[in-house]
């Protein structure tokens, strides 16, 4: 890979965003959108910050994320305002995904991976994976190496079995709302925020590229 203007950092959502279109890609990094705030924008910024909460705090019971969610709520008013809803409507609509996030963590957060604990990588490869360690989130990285920048939803150290070996590895985890479409995109973002890191902690990549 040969980097041009290393000094001259491009957004790695940017990058990825130019698989599905370079000319989408280009404008909306030079152009900033200034329509009107939408219920996905919305609720996807009040599910990240919960997220990140829940992450951080480390309990997964429904009474201590629904204290989470309330509290974030309280935050967006404006936004809840502008998009017709009442902060009693939105707590219930976001509480009705927790049920999904609890499956989530009951799952994949823990000290070693247990049966049911498997993704699937872009070969159709099955491993084994918990998160075990949370190291940041928000996490802003600037990468003059690659010419890359990017901010994480959470820096995360994993327990890895790919039916070899077990390895601790320092990855991204990204919590995506949006479109199942953009999927492509999504796997992009993620293997750059990967290059990212290593180039930060100077760990290796995940049990499979």
């Amino acid at each position: 890979m040969i980097i041009l203007h290393p000094d001259h950092l491009v957004s790695a959502t940017i990058v990825a965003d130019s698989i599905g279109c370079q000319r989408r890609a280009v404008l909306q990094d030079r152009i900033k959108n200034t329509g009107d705030i939408g219920k996905p924008q919305v609720f996807g910024n009040i599910f990240h910050e919960a997220f990140q909460e829940a992450m951080k705090a480390n309990q997964w019971d429904i009474s201590s994320l629904r204290s989470l969610v309330e509290m974030v709520i309280v935050k967006h008013i404006e936004e809840l305002y502008l998009i017709h809803m009442s902060i009693p409507e939105a707590i219930d609509y976001v509480m009705g995904k927790i049920p999904a996030l609890i499956s989530w963590a009951d799952t994949f957060l823990k000290e070693k991976p247990g049966t049911q604990s498997l993704v699937e990588d872009r070969n159709s490869s099955k491993l084994r994976l918990s998160i075990n360690k949370l190291l940041e989130v928000e996490e802003h990285i600037w990468s003059p190496m690659y010419g890359l920048k990017g901010n994480i939803d959470a820096t995360v150290q994993v327990a890895c079995h790919d039916g070899e070996s077990d390895k601790n590895l320092v990855v991204p985890l990204e919590l995506k709302t949006g479109n199942r479409d953009t999927n492509h995109a999504h796997r992009a973002q993620t293997a750059l925020y990967t290059l990212l890191l290593s180039d930060r902690y100077g760990e290796p990549g995940p049990c499979h590229e």
